[in-house]
């Protein structure tokens, strides 16, 4: 059992996306507030095509104002949806990718200090590429880059910052390389 409880809950932002929420939490010896973040929780996919390289999605980001790599990724935005099915949907969405070979790479916490987002990382072997149908104007200009496990590497351990679900999902990838 915790030594804290939520005792009151305003939420003051709703998004398309998210909620900001207003919690009053009690302690033992004290009563605080903290605004968190609530979020569906999302997926993101290692898609592997069938020469042993992964596709990164190169997209413009207006929070950074630059293109930033990237692996494919998505919210879980449909009531009822499995996160399978979401990252299926995902994958086919941004790439055109389509594969049978699907397993957990891992799960994680976005940031548990003001989110509640959790993202399961998909590895998808043996993507066949097709059409893609991208949403939104971020999509729309979005470029695919394939890379060799070296490739990969030499990103991970270069000095410019990497899209931390995109190095998250690659380490665990990488971790089962020989």
């Amino acid at each position: 059992m915790s030594r804290f409880s939520i005792v009151d809950r305003e939420t003051i932002l709703e998004s398309f996306v998210f909620t900001v929420e207003r919690r009053t939490i009690k302690s033992d010896q004290e009563t605080f507030t903290r605004d968190v973040v609530l979020h569906p929780g999302a997926v993101a996919i290692v898609a592997v095509n069938d020469v042993g390289e992964v596709g990164l999605l190169r997209q413009y980001r207006a929070t950074m104002d630059f293109e930033n790599l990237e692996i494919p990724a998505g919210t879980c935005d449909i009531t009822g949806e499995d996160s399978l099915t979401t990252a299926k949907r995902e994958l086919l969405e941004e790439i055109g990718g389509v594969t049978d070979q699907w397993s957990v790479l891992t799960r994680f916490f976005n940031s548990s200090g003001w989110t509640n987002q959790t993202t399961v990382v998909y590895l998808a072997e043996q993507v066949t590429i097709g059409t893609s149908s991208p949403e939104g104007p971020e999509e729309h200009g979005m470029t695919i880059e394939w890379m060799t496990v070296d490739e990969v590497r030499t990103l991970l351990a270069g000095t410019h910052a990497v899209d931390g679900t995109a190095a998250i999902g690659l380490y665990a990838w990488l971790s089962r390389q020989s």
